[in-house]
This record gives C-alpha cells, sequence and structure tokens, in this order.
C-alpha cells in the first residue's frame, strides 16, 4: 500500500509530504494518514514548526477524491464531512506553528488544507479555484468559513459563486497567501521561515496561536453546525448526481451506483 503521506523530521523542523497521485485527491485513506501524522507531530515535543507541501509536481491538492466519496457515502454527507474536517482541524489546532508551501493547483476543499496552517507561501505557478457549484455542492471540509475569515465576505463570494481560478499575484492581493516566490525557490524559503519559527520560545508560540484563533473558537460553532447543515441538503441530491455525473461522464444513480 502506498502511503499518502510521508513526515520527515530534520532537527525541530518538520516536514510533512502529500503523495496521492495523480491530483493529490484525498480518499478517507488519505484524510485518516495526515490526521495520525499532524498526532504524532503534536505529540514530538523536539518538533517546533511543520511545512506541509505536495510530493507531486504542479498541484498541492485538489480536495476530496469524487471517484471515492460519491461511491461511498452517497447519501452520508455527515460522514464525508467529519472526515476531512477533524484532519485539518487537527492541522489548525497544532500547538506549533504551521506553514503551507504551495506549488501548483490547489482546488476546492484543498484550499482547507492550506487555510487551516498558519503562514501560506506559494510559488508563481500557484493557482486557485473553488468549482463545487458547477458541480451541485459546495465544499463541505471548513473551506467557507476559513475563507470568509481569511480574505472577507466579498472575495469569499467571488471565488465561491464564480468559481473562476485566481492565480497566485490576485491571491496574494486578497490575502488568501502572504508570500509568492519562484518555484525553484518556495522550498528552500519555506525551510528558511520554518527554522526561524522553531527558534522561538515554545510557550510564546503557544500563547499567540491561542490567542490568534481565540475569537474563532467563540463563535465558531454556530457558523460549522450552518455549513455542515448546508452541505448536508446539496449532498447525494439531484444536482449533486446530475454534476458528479457530467464531471465523469456517466450516470450516477441514487445510491452513487
Amino acid at each position: 500500500m502506498i502511503e499518502a503521506v510521508k513526515l520527515e523530521i530534520d532537527g525541530p523542523v518538520a516536514l510533512l509530504t502529500l503523495k496521492v497521485p495523480p491530483i493529490n485527491a484525498l480518499d478517507e485513506r488519505a484524510l485518516h494518514e495526515l490526521a495520525a501524522a499532524i498526532d504524532e507531530v503534536e505529540e514530538n515535543p523536539n518538533i517546533r514548526s511543520i511545512i506541509i507541501a505536495s510530493g507531486i509536481v504542479g498541484v498541492f491538492c485538489t480536495g476530496g477524491d469524487l471517484k471515492f466519496w460519491p461511491q461511498a457515502y452517497p447519501q452520508d454527507a455527515t460522514a464525508v464531512s467529519a472526515t476531512g474536517r477533524n484532519a485539518f482541524k487537527r492541522i489548525e489546532r497544532l500547538t506549533r506553528p504551521s506553514l503551507a508551501a504551495i506549488q501548483g493547483r490547489v482546488i476546492g476543499d484543498g484550499l482547507s488544507l492550506a487555510l487551516a496552517c498558519d503562514i501560506r507561501f506559494a510559488s508563481s505557478d500557484a493557482s486557485f479555484r473553488l468549482p463545487e457549484l458547477d458541480y451541485g455542492f459546495i465544499p463541505g471540509w471548513g473551506t467557507i468559513g476559513r475563507l470568509v475569515d481569511v480574505i472577507g465576505r466579498a472575495n469569499a463570494s467571488e471565488m465561491l459563486l464564480l468559481g473562476e481560478e485566481i492565480d497566485a499575484g490576485r491571491a496574494q492581493t486578497i490575502g488568501l497567501i502572504n508570500r509568492v516566490f519562484p518555484v525553484e525557490d518556495l522550498m528552500s524559503s519555506a525551510k528558511a521561515c520554518a527554522a526561524g519559527l522553531a527558534s522561538k520560545p515554545p510557550v510564546a508560540i503557544r500563547s499567540a496561536k491561542a490567542a490568534l484563533r481565540g475569537n474563532e473558537d467563540d463563535r465558531s460553532q454556530t457558523r460549522t453546525d450552518l455549513e455542515i447543515g448546508c452541505f448536508q441538503q446539496v449532498w447525494g441530491g439531484r444536482e449533486w448526481r446530475e454534476g458528479i455525473g457530467r464531471l465523469f461522464q456517466k450516470s450516477i444513480g441514487p445510491m452513487g451506483q
């Protein structure tokens, strides 16, 4: 069995590489591996920062595997939503700073993986798109709430409702990513930043992270419940079946067969 996640530790910095050929579309196993790797980082007192990157050239993450989830859970939106949210929430709640090194395409709930990180570096060829509405559903792994928090309602509305691709320059302008680098400089820049983060006092870092997410935690439950409810309304419905069918050019029956 091919491992979807590779965790390497270099002194106080961990590098988590996601590699799910061909496009880093995440199924249930990949999400469980991701969650387990993040737990390993949290439990290792020697790790002081983490980089999350892709091991596939030209793509960071394309969200959920739409060849897997509609077949495995055609009428169980709760299971689909919970699995992705649980994995990404672990990243968000790490007591160590996390940095996403984004190269290539970021599609759908793959954006939530990046948004769960504290800092986002991207290569100049990176692009971002939320195509879910075209397929009859909405992102279900926390993307919408995180997007509103990071870039505001107006920009989040544009990305979600229009579904148009934006490039790295536009993404930096609206605050979706922090910095843009030439492709060849992305990982060296990410490692240098992660090393700097790892050198900072750990208790102060932990307190800073808690303070940054404190307000979000205070008000997140109502919004999270609403977002999950909206996802449940569309997952498995007629528009979803038609949209997934168009995506793969085949008929998807009421139970995903």
